[in-house]
């Protein structure tokens, strides 16, 4: 953009040991180095606080042990160092870090400090997917400038923090209006929503469908086909987007379609002014990126019908079968709450507690017809839980077709008025995490809470 350079907040990195292409440092985005590891590869990572506010890293997706995580309650002050040291047991897939201190988290991550944390394992090089540089991770941020070009994060008062920061420019890989230059062939695109609130309802803008082959937690079983994907903040899916149909100087463009994102007082948010920017509300339709078609190239890849294999989790399995552990989400004295409760530090309540090397049902209502200062309000919740994927065994009160649950998932949207129930393994690591909404705005005011993984 014109004018004076927006002043942000990095992670960089220096690579101490290890293969030259671990650690890439974006140096023309305020992205943080992209890491890419293998699975059951060991890291160590120093984390040097150099901003004003006390920080902590929380590697999003990545199971690892409690004190690894990013709990608010390890936060940094500035000029201290807090030492990651853990082995990477995820499959391939793209994951990512950002900062995680209670009541911060959302300014911190909308002052640039987010980066891909990328795993490859062997089920995934055994199959022919594209490759660099034809596998391009791209993550979709919305901010918002002030007139001397820098951000401006305007989450002042309650109706603010209540519906979350809306963006009026959309950034991919930091950059506003980006164009991804391809040639006539196979690419692999991974998404991520890195928007502090915004939902993206992604399509191709020439109606092609858009053909999934991965989410959070990885490659699927098999490609699926969707008209459009709704992807809530934190989610993420991986696309194979063939372009070599579309002749040399084509222009497609990935968007956003029209959606109703909710209600304020019986008016629809996808269409009025409320939820942030009055310019970009949440629901409205606009371009993400523009793909420009610039050379051609032979394609020697075809789509594979067989991605993976994943063990299905059965819930008669679960030790709480037919009876799922309940998570209301709801609005409570001008708070958004779990079940009524919001974030104490260090607080579980007995109804948070799991045995380790269990497997259980959990189910997440967004109830509808919540109250605020101006009457009903009804918002999405992506609903993050730390320590683990899952898989989602089921869904009601549906209002939109565009989920991709087929694969692990560490995070699950909820639209208004629905219900997603969920299976979850706690295996390997006991103590203290946290599951929230990761609405960053209605994480930071409270919508948040402990669970604690006791030994059995």
């Amino acid at each position: 953009m014109a004018g004076r350079p927006t002043g942000v907040w990095k992670y960089t990195g220096r690579l101490l040991k290890g293969k030259h292409d671990s650690l890439k440092n974006n140096d023309h985005s305020y992205l943080g180095p992209t890491i890419r590891v293998h699975k059951g590869q060991r890291v160590r990572i120093h984390f040097q606080n150099e901003i004003p506010d006390p920080s902590i890293i929380h590697w999003h997706g990545l199971h690892v042990p409690a004190d690894m995580d990013g709990h608010p309650r390890y936060v940094i002050p500035r000029g201290e160092t807090y030492v990651y040291e853990f082995a990477v047991r995820n499959r391939a897939g793209m994951y990512w870090y950002h900062p995680h201190p209670h009541g911060r988290t959302g300014h911190q991550v909308y002052g640039g400090l987010a980066g891909f944390f990328i795993v490859s394992d062997d089920v995934e090089k055994s199959i022919e997917l594209p490759s660099d540089p034809y596998d391009i991770p791209l993550v979709i941020q919305d901010r918002i400038f002030d007139g001397n070009n820098q951000l401006s994060y305007p989450v002042q008062n309650m109706m603010e923090r209540m519906t979350g920061l809306l963006g009026d420019r959309i950034l991919v890989n930091g950059k506003p209006e980006y164009t991804l230059p391809v040639a006539t062939r196979a690419y692999r695109l991974r998404l991520l929503n890195g928007s502090n609130s915004r939902v993206y309802k992604l399509a191709w803008e020439d109606g092609s469908p858009l053909v999934v082959i991965g989410s959070d937690g990885g490659l699927l079983e098999n490609p699926v086909q969707k008209n459009y994907v709704m992807l809530g903040p934190a989610e993420r899916i991986e696309l194979w987007s063939d372009f070599s149909k579309y002749p040399v100087g084509s222009d497609p463009a990935l968007v956003s379609l029209s959606f109703d994102a909710g209600t304020l007082n019986g008016a629809g948010m996808g269409r009025g002014m409320m939820g942030g920017s009055a310019l970009l509300p949440n629901g409205y339709p606009f371009t993400v990126l523009k793909v420009r078609v610039d050379r051609k190239e032979k394609e020697t890849l075809v789509l594979p019908q067989r991605l993976s294999t994943i063990e299905r989790y059965q819930e008669r399995d679960a030790v709480n079968s037919g009876s799922p552990r309940t998570f209301r989400l709801l609005l409570n004295h001008m708070n958004w709450t779990i079940n009524g409760r919001t974030f104490r530090m260090e607080e579980v309540a007995e109804d948070e507690i799991v045995q380790l090397n269990t497997l259980e049902a959990w189910e997440f209502i967004n109830e509808a017809g919540g109250m605020g200062m101006m009457g009903a309000m009804d918002m999405p919740h992506p609903i993050h839980i730390h320590g683990m994927q899952f898989q989602v065994l089921g869904r009601s009160g549906v209002r939109h077709r565009g989920y991709v649950d087929e694969g692990w998932k560490d995070t699950v949207l909820l639209m208004p008025g629905e219900r997603v129930k969920l299976l979850v393994r706690f295996e390997d690591y006991p103590g203290l995490f946290l599951y929230h909404c990761h609405n960053l705005e209605h994480e930071d005011m409270g919508m948040m809470r402990n669970y604690y993984v006791r030994k059995t």
